[in-house]
C-alpha cells in the first residue's frame, strides 16, 4: 500500500498538517488543497487513490465536491472518506447520500484515521 497518493482537503492547515504527517510515516503519498475548487483541480491532475474531504469549505462544500466526484465515470472509482464536526445523524446520512464511502467525526486520532483508511486503499 506505500506509494499510494492521497488527497487531503481542509481549509485548516494544521489539520492537512497531521493528517500528510501521519500518512507520510507510514509510506503513503500525501497531496494537499484548501478549498473546493483546488480539491477538484487536484483530483483530475493528481489521480489520487482515496481523498478525505473536509465538508465545510471556502467555494465549494464538501458534500458538493463528494456528489461531483462520485457522478462522474472517470473519478467514481476514487473512494472519498468525508472527515468533519458536523456528526449528528442527518449530517451522517447526507454524506452517504451524495456516495461518500466513510465518514469520520472530528476530532479524531491520526492514528485511527490511517487504520480506518487502509481499507480503502487496497
Amino acid at each position: 500500500m506505500a506509494g499510494k497518493k492521497i488527497l487531503v482537503v481542509d481549509d485548516h492547515q494544521e489539520m492537512v498538517d497531521l493528517i500528510e504527517e501521519s500518512f507520510r510515516l507510514r509510506g503513503y503519498q500525501v497531496v494537499g488543497a484548501a478549498n473546493g475548487q483546488e480539491a477538484l483541480a487536484k483530483v483530475y491532475q493528481e489521480k489520487p487513490d482515496l481523498v478525505l474531504l473536509d465538508v465545510m469549505l471556502p467555494l465549494i462544500d464538501g458534500y458538493e465536491i463528494c456528489r461531483t466526484l462520485k457522478f462522474n465515470e472517470e473519478t467514481k472509482h476514487i473512494p472519498i472518506i468525508l472527515l468533519t464536526v458536523k456528526g449528528n445523524e442527518s449530517d451522517i446520512e447526507r454524506g452517504f447520500e451524495v456516495r461518500a464511502d466513510g465518514y469520520v467525526v472530528k476530532p479524531f486520532e491520526p492514528s485511527e484515521l490511517t487504520e480506518f483508511a487502509k481499507k480503502f486503499l487496497k
